[in-house]
């Protein structure tokens, strides 16, 4: 069947054959427009680009402003990093509830780890491990510290019903 059959004035009114005229105007429309943004032509013209200046350079005063304003902004970063005297704290508990035990010679460091990125260091964490070992008040590892004064306790079954732990008159 040839395409003009199609547009037959037999078949369609003249409202139908308008509405199809602008429907295929559309489409055509609708296909530029995607053929321009997929080939990324539409930055050819003049208008599209990336701003590359401004409509005014501003003036001295406006230069002195933002001067200012970068000093200040450099200042406190510097102040912020300068700050070593914040209180150390442990998450979101604040001050630590259980008491603090540390070496005063203990320092931090941030050093640039190669995995992990920015890392904080202790020199001299080994003092603080020393006094906390030696403490009479400080939570210890009580499987770590019994392996080491050689205390053992007895195993435990798991399916014995009435099993008695060594050392226990239960």
């Amino acid at each position: 069947m040839p395409l003009t059959s199609y547009f037959s004035a037999g078949e369609w009114t003249s409202e139908a054959s308008t509405a199809i005229s602008v429907d295929i105007v559309m489409v055509v429309v609708i296909g530029c427009c995607l053929l321009a943004w997929c080939s990324d032509i539409y930055r050819l013209c003049p208008g599209w680009g990336a701003v590359r200046r401004f409509d005014s350079d501003g003036n001295e005063d406006q230069r002195a402003r933002e001067t200012l304003l970068q000093k200040e902004y450099d200042r406190r970063e510097a102040a912020a990093v300068e700050s070593t005297a914040a209180p150390k704290l442990y998450g979101s508990l604040g001050a630590p509830t259980w008491g603090v035990l540390e070496s005063p010679n203990q320092q931090e460091s941030i050093v640039d780890h190669p995995v992990y990125g920015q890392v904080k260091v202790r020199d001299g964490f080994e003092a603080t491990q020393q006094l906390r070992r030696d403490s009479t008040w400080w939570a210890k590892d009580e499987r770590y510290f019994m392996e080491e004064a050689k205390l053992r306790r007895g195993e435990l079954v798991v399916n014995e019903r009435f099993a008695k732990l060594a050392g226990s008159n239960i």
